[in-house]
């Protein structure tokens, strides 16, 4: 399959905004299902659904109808702009993210009791985080892009 991460829109073939029976004829059962409830003031759960083999996970959310509203990819065959990311140095994968021009990025630490810390890089303007353990990246997750004024995403064609 293909594994070119497109910002706003999806994965190869895998678009935001399909439906769990779209995804599943591209990509088959998924290895896991999860049903999560809503999250902070949110009306409704999600689904996350985990492909073990290729390293994705792929979130539909009730409140927009279980369409496909996010994607994580954690496997080095998962390029973003042609570039395998996975696994590269906090500072080597900003100065890509600086060349590339995406926005300003949000770095946030998050400690989990059980885990060790967490780095997270955001850039809202292109609805994109960048998970780091250890310093390096260990996942990239992105949505469909966000419109502030009408309160809505954007879906791609």
């Amino acid at each position: 399959m293909n594994m070119d991460i497109k910002l706003g829109q999806g994965i190869g073939e895998v678009k935001f905004g399909m439906t769990r029976a779209e995804v599943v004829s591209i990509l088959g059962e998924p290895s896991e299902k999860e049903v999560l409830p809503p999250f902070d003031g949110e009306l409704g759960g999600s689904e996350a659904w985990h492909y073990d083999t290729i390293e994705l996970s792929a979130s539909f959310d009730e409140e927009e109808g279980f369409k496909l509203c996010s994607l994580a990819a954690s496997s080095t065959d998962s390029l973003f702009e042609g570039i395998d990311l996975i696994g590269l140095s906090q500072e080597e994968v900003l100065q890509q993210i600086e060349i590339l021009g995406l926005g300003d990025v949000e770095i946030e630490t998050i400690a989990y009791e059980e885990s060790e810390e967490q780095i997270v890089a955001s850039i809202p303007e292109v609805s994109l985080n960048l998970w780091f353990e250890d310093g390096h990246l260990s996942e990239i997750q992105w949505g469909p892009f966000w419109d502030e004024e009408e309160e809505e995403y954007i879906w791609p064609e």
